[in-house]
């Protein structure tokens, strides 16, 4: 009797590796957090060193030691035991802005325009008595604006914006995000703010985001509250088609900013004063992804683009 034996073969087992670039692979280019977080974030930036730019007093430091441009430090208090000297050196001075070194979202940020007989007067006219300034300064330190026990006074001199930005907004700063991966460029955009954002830069409190070309310097599209938008709907002035002031420069500094900390993967805000040029407002270890929503390009997109992938 004959007896067949048939023999099958198994296939070795892929390698994780393998199994993940091939999923990887077949991802839509849009990013969320999770993929941001495990491809650029935690791929590129080091825990240890996110320090270096969630302090802006330790950012700033960094910056000024290899000549990147950032606005004139007035006062620094690193306790509630220097309230007091912190005040004394505000009393005759105007148009100074008083922030937390750690604190995040603009808050705790005050804006001084003027000098009043019993205090100062913010940018939109509020009076900000000395004794509230005082307890402003003492809630600062006490860590009421940061996720830290405790932090730290920055008191800076307040930007001027260059005629172009202060035409998007005048009761507010604009500022412009670059986003930087390995000393690239790769997406910017400009926030600008509106009545319903409490004047502040902010796109989650009712700010709008101008796209600009990375390599023109050129604003191309703008999204208000998910909505593309042509003009600024409170000011008037036309979004579209801007060239942005010292776009080189503001790349430049970006970079440069960018070499100043260990980190990989960065979002770099610079504000364009009209007496200073671009000068650095603060980094960010973690940017946000609405900015893909903004310039209508995504990460994945705006890597392939630059031959990063």
């Amino acid at each position: 009797m004959n007896i067949t034996t048939t023999t099958t073969t198994i296939a070795p087992r892929e390698g994780w590796w393998r199994r993940f670039q091939r999923a990887r692979a077949g991802l839509a280019p849009v990013f969320g957090m999770n993929r941001r977080n495990v491809e650029l974030v935690y791929a590129h930036n080091q825990r240890r060193h996110y320090p270096l730019a969630d302090d802006k007093i330790l950012c700033k430091e960094l910056l000024q030691a290899i000549g990147v441009p950032v606005a004139p430090t007035i006062a620094i208090g690193r306790g509630l035991f220097e309230v007091d000297a912190v005040l004394e050196q505000l009393r005759e001075r105007e148009n100074f802005v008083v922030k937390p070194a750690s604190g995040s979202g603009g808050d705790g940020i005050v804006v001084i325009g003027k000098r009043t007989a019993g205090g100062w007067a913010t940018v939109k006219g509020r009076e900000v008595a000395t004794h509230e300034m005082r307890q402003h300064l003492a809630n600062i330190t006490f860590g009421c604006f940061s996720k830290e026990m405790e932090d730290r006074i920055l008191i800076e001199e307040r930007i001027e914006p260059d005629a172009l930005y202060q035409s998007f907004w005048s009761d507010g700063v604009c500022d412009l995000r670059v986003i930087v991966l390995r000393g690239r460029p790769i997406l910017s955009m400009v926030r600008v703010p509106t009545h319903r954002s409490g004047g502040r830069a902010n796109l989650h409190q009712g700010g709008i985001g101008v796209a600009v070309d990375i390599r023109e310097g050129v604003t191309y599209r703008a999204i208000s509250r998910g909505e593309p938008v042509e003009i600024h709907p409170e000011s008037g002035e036309a979004l579209i088609g801007r060239e942005l002031p010292a776009w080189k420069k503001c790349l430049e500094v970006a970079l440069g900013a960018a070499s100043a900390v260990p980190l990989g993967y960065l979002g770099v805000d610079i504000c364009v004063d009209r007496r200073w040029g671009p000068v650095i407002l603060e980094i960010n270890a973690r940017p946000g992804l609405e900015i893909q929503n903004i310039c209508g390009e995504t990460l994945g997109e705006a890597l392939a683009r630059e031959g990063m992938v």
